[in-house]
């Protein structure tokens, strides 16, 4: 059958299409492969260091001239682009302009950029140091190497922004396109500030819980949601929080947890398996103090386990930041065995609120639910006085004679509050709370 003319010439613009990128992409990659290996032929003879510039590999003779630099720029292809909008590695004391970002450079001093977040005191730290921290952690291989900003204009279409695409190889070598922060692409694995200059003082890695099933039946076991242990800012990447009179400690939850994870702990009548936090996404805002400035988190975590005929459930929860009162901030959706769903929704100040307050954020709460547990905290040690909380939401299952068999925990994309999850505990069928 004879194809129209206007489909033979999409057909032939798509494999000219294909052909281009295969072109642009096999030669960068050719590059950044010898890049890397010179990088490996390095450390074997400095003692497992990595090189502190790029322009070393070139004068030890490593690399010859231009040898860290993509062909694609050199030939100055249509979309080649050594611009970096973030703090890059390129500069009078580092690389130069037209080299491969090389995220490993000591000549980064990435505290200069940070230190309005940092204690006074602080010592400085280098991207160097920062990466080769996150290459002793689990996930590692996922980690960016070599980044090229060149021949955007073929990157995947999952890349939103082409502008800012580019093209990474990883310490065993594997060459994979992201946008900017290559961390977006794994947070699935790894949190976005699970990657970031926490890890430096002294946040735990993945993964986050202890491998140990919950001592009681009615605790859901949550352990392949976690993606926090709540010890540390798990939210905030850095060691202080806000700026000018309110600068404090960023909050956390180390008072509630206490770093012993996998354990069972009285609210009350309650009893709750500890074992890490869920934390999702909220909807990204224009100040960095009032709600999240990036996505750090994913939007919803599914399928955990139920298989049951419940009568209803109760759960532990709490949001990093406010959000109109009324607010419908996420759902529990509860999936029947028949197909059905029930979706039960998480109200700001009425179900939940943000887990760390100010006085005169209290006074602003009138009517709101009382927490089911609260920490004082004190402005002579945390900076301001401030007291954290976390909320307890009940639910009646409508239909108790159909089984239960999973459910997602899911944020509202509209929404800046950034719910987490702690701990949840379901009513078999003929039990009462």
């Amino acid at each position: 059958m004879k194809l129209p003319a206007a489909w033979t010439c999409l057909l032939l613009l798509a494999a000219d299409l294909s052909a281009v990128e295969q072109d642009a992409c096999r030669d960068c990659d050719r590059q950044l492969r010898k890049t890397f290996e010179a990088i490996q032929a390095w450390r074997r003879v400095h003692g497992g260091r990595y090189p502190a510039r790029l322009v070393d590999l070139t004068t030890s003779g490593l690399l010859p001239a231009n040898g860290a630099t993509c062909p694609d720029l050199l030939k100055e292809r249509l979309g080649a682009d050594a611009a970096h909008s973030a703090t890059t590695s390129r500069h009078r004391l580092g690389d130069p302009a037209d080299a491969y970002e090389y995220e490993l450079s000591d000549k980064l001093v990435l505290s200069d950029g940070h230190r309005l977040y940092l204690p006074v005191g602080a010592s400085d730290y280098t991207r160097q140091e920062l990466k080769v921290e996150l290459l002793r952690r689990k996930y590692f291989e996922q980690i960016a190497i070599l980044r090229c900003s060149s021949h955007r204009e073929v990157a995947p279409p999952q890349i939103s922004r082409r502008e800012e695409a580019r093209r990474n190889i990883t310490v065993e070598g594997k060459i994979y396109w992201s946008d900017l922060y290559w961390e977006q692409l794994w947070m699935d694995d790894v949190p976005y500030c699970a990657r970031h200059v926490s890890v430096l003082n002294g946040l735990k890695g993945p993964p986050f819980y202890i491998d140990r099933a919950p001592a009681f039946a009615e605790a859901l076991d949550l352990r392949k949601w976690s993606c926090a242990f709540g010890d540390h800012s798990w939210w905030w990447p850095y060691p202080l929080f806000e700026q000018g009179a309110n600068r404090q400690t960023p909050p956390h939850l180390r008072p509630f947890f206490q770093e012993q994870h996998g354990r069972v702990i009285a609210l009350g009548p309650n009893q709750w398996w500890l074992n890490g936090l869920v934390q999702l996404q909220g909807k990204v805002g224009r100040n960095p103090y009032r709600a999240a400035g990036m996505e750090a988190f994913v939007w919803k975590k599914t399928g955990a386990a139920v298989n049951q005929h419940i009568e209803g459930a109760t759960w532990l929860q709490g949001t990093v930041w406010t959000a109109p009162v009324g607010e419908n901030v996420g759902w529990l959706v509860w999936h029947y065995v028949d197909g059905g769903q029930e979706h039960t929704p998480i109200i700001y100040g009425k179900t939940t609120a943000r887990f760390w307050a100010q006085p005169a954020q209290i006074e602003q709460e009138k009517g709101f639910l009382q927490p089911a547990w609260r920490h004082h905290e004190d402005e002579s040690t945390e900076r301001k006085e401030r007291w954290l909380r976390l909320y307890q939401q009940e639910w009646r299952n409508p239909r108790p004679d159909v089984g239960v068999t999973t459910v997602d925990f899911i944020s509202n994309e509209q929404s800046p509050a950034e719910p987490f999850l702690i701990a949840a505990n379901i009513v078999p069928r003929g039990k009462t709370r």
